[in-house]
């Protein structure tokens, strides 16, 4: 079944989306219209990709009950997209480095417990999916991960992470993280070396200290969008403004009774969502009328 992307219909769903999201989404759905047009189709089994090898650009393994990684796939030497989620798997083979030309590697929710060193010879892997999987060595990882010069997008939701190694800061090229659902209460120092971080996830995280955090999050130059949903705030420190390069800032799911005026100070702020928190109705008509009218504020 070939594989076609609207990239029209996508685009009149624009407002839907902030600027950095709606970023990601074209650069992927741009490289899935490539794939589409070159191969005309997203490959479902490997039977079927053995059949003509050197056409895989796109193959699809989800949901499969597998258990070990396909030793067939590293045949497939044009292969571009790779999902493997939702498997059993255990690792990943340590030849997997074969595969030169990967742009994105799905492999959530398997139970993957380390990378093989090989993985950092993929130049042009900029999309890694590890949300929901058994991971054991973060430093050796970011280590590895740190060799990839296009990375761009990493998820590690939900991976039972309590701490993040100093070699967090080695992912330069990072500008999405995905650290949701995870028991993280200070980011290390070294946090701020991600220069080219945008877009912050760390939802449901109940040990979160946002206070004890600003300073880090204050030195990464490019942080848009910061999620913080679900992580049972009851207040935002003043301190939040020094989040100078905030456009987008999420708290749904909290305990707040009230918004610190400092957020007026975030000159480039357009989007702030406390939906589902605890604000009394008079402090919502008051917010209307005292934020710029360049912010919206969803309740």
């Amino acid at each position: 079944m070939t594989t076609k992307i609207n990239l029209n219909q996508i685009l009149a769903q624009a407002t839907k989306f902030t600027f950095a999201k709606l970023t990601f989404l074209l650069g992927f759905l741009l490289l899935a219209e490539v794939v589409s047009a070159q191969s005309s189709r997203n490959f479902k089994s490997i039977e079927e990709a053995r059949t003509q090898p050197d056409s895989v650009q796109w193959l699809t393994l989800s949901n499969l009950n597998i258990k070990k990684f396909p030793s067939e796939i590293l045949e497939f030497r044009n292969l571009r997209y790779l999902d493997l989620s939702s498997n059993h798997i255990t690792e990943l083979p340590g030849d997997i480095g074969r595969l030169k030309n990967l742009f994105y590697l799905d492999m959530s929710g398997n139970k993957i417990q380390q990378l093989p060193e090989s993985l950092s010879e993929i130049k042009t892997l900029q999309n890694i999916y590890l949300n929901y999987n058994n991971v054991r060595s973060l430093d050796r990882d970011f280590q590895i991960l740190s060799q990839l010069p296009m990375l761009r997008v990493l998820d590690l939701k939900g991976d039972g992470i309590v701490k993040l190694p100093a070699s967090t800061g080695s992912l330069k090229s990072l500008e999405y993280l995905q650290l949701s659902n995870n028991q993280i209460e200070v980011l290390p120092k070294e946090f701020s070396d991600l220069r080219n971080l945008q877009v912050l996830y760390i939802n449901n995280d109940t040990q979160f200290d946002l206070l004890k955090n600003i300073a880090i999050l204050s030195k990464l130059p490019k942080l848009a969008e910061l999620h913080l949903e679900g992580d049972q705030f009851k207040k935002i420190p003043d301190e939040i403004k020094e989040l100078k390069n905030l456009e987008s800032l999420h708290l749904r799911d909290n305990n707040l009774t009230e918004l610190p005026e400092a957020l007026k100070y975030l000159d480039k702020l357009k989007y702030v969502d406390v939906t589902n928190n605890r604000l009394p109705n008079i402090l919502l008509d008051q917010y209307r009328e005292n934020f710029p009218s360049t912010v919206k504020i969803t309740f």
